[in-house]
């Protein structure tokens, strides 16, 4: 494991007896949930990142403390599959968090034990604020492959509004969000014949974008169904990104243990 990537793990370290330290919540009890989304489009962020997937949740929580595992993986065998580890705390609305996405297909081998500063893995550090009428949430990429098309590191960062509502019968999220600067990237490399011989065009790709930029805006409606034996969160949602100028729907049913 190369130096930063050490850094960044002790950081991470460092901030477990922190975090054990702040959590002086008066309920003892430990809290435990599960549950699954099925969604018709994997989007995340303003990215469209699969079809047809399932995403399973599950998490264990005591005095502001959470630990909380995520996943997602899509019905078509191309589609990459995640595993999402979150290690968070939160007291009087504010909340921190790490982080760590391991996503298939980055390392040859799939191997989920292997850190590196092109492999699988990055870690993400969160930090926000909810109240009752919203939630504010900024996340910035600190280890893992994260570079600027320039080769520099990009610390890619997401900051993202939220804000419930009730209309209609419906529980409703309107969500905005959107970049600081230019994230990470990559150059595609295209090679035409030309009058005079190969001409080589590149094209640009970024995480979020060149600079910033807003990047997602969504508004989903949920509708829980009451089926007697238990409770189905059935919802909708226009996922748009402003930056790339595209527009996702997609719909999705949540089960849980009743």
């Amino acid at each position: 494991m190369k130096l930063s990537g050490k850094l960044a793990l002790a950081a991470m370290m460092a901030t477990l007896p922190m975090l054990g330290a702040f959590a002086q919540d008066d309920n003892d009890e430990v809290e435990a949930y599960l549950d699954a989304d099925i969604v018709s489009q994997y989007m995340w962020r303003g990215i469209e990142k699969g079809g047809i997937s399932i995403q399973p949740e599950a998490y264990v929580s005591w005095r502001g403390l959470t630990l909380r595992a995520e996943g997602n993986a899509g019905f078509n065998s191309a589609d990459k599959k995640e595993i999402d580890l979150t290690l968070g705390y939160e007291r009087w609305g504010f909340n921190i968090g790490v982080i760590d996405y391991w996503t298939s297909g980055v390392d040859k081998n799939d191997r989920y034990f292997y850190y590196d500063t092109k492999g699988p893995h990055q870690i993400e550090v969160n930090f926000g604020y909810s109240w009752k009428y919203g939630s504010l949430q900024a996340y910035t990429i600190v280890y893992g492959n994260d570079y600027r098309i320039s080769g520099e590191k990009a610390y890619s960062t997401y900051v993202e509004l939220s804000v419930p509502f009730k209309l209609a019968g419906l529980d409703w999220r309107a969500a905005v969000g959107g970049t600081p600067f230019e994230s990470a990237g990559y150059d595609e490399v295209l090679t035409n014949q030309g009058f005079f011989g190969d001409e080589t065009h590149y094209i640009h790709h970024y995480e979020y974008a060149e600079g910033p930029a807003c990047v997602m805006a969504s508004l989903r409606a949920t509708k829980t169904l009451d089926l007697g034996i238990a409770h189905l969160p059935v919802f909708a949602e226009l996922h748009t990104n402003p930056y790339l100028q595209t527009a996702n729907f997609l719909v999705g049913v949540t089960i849980a243990p009743f």
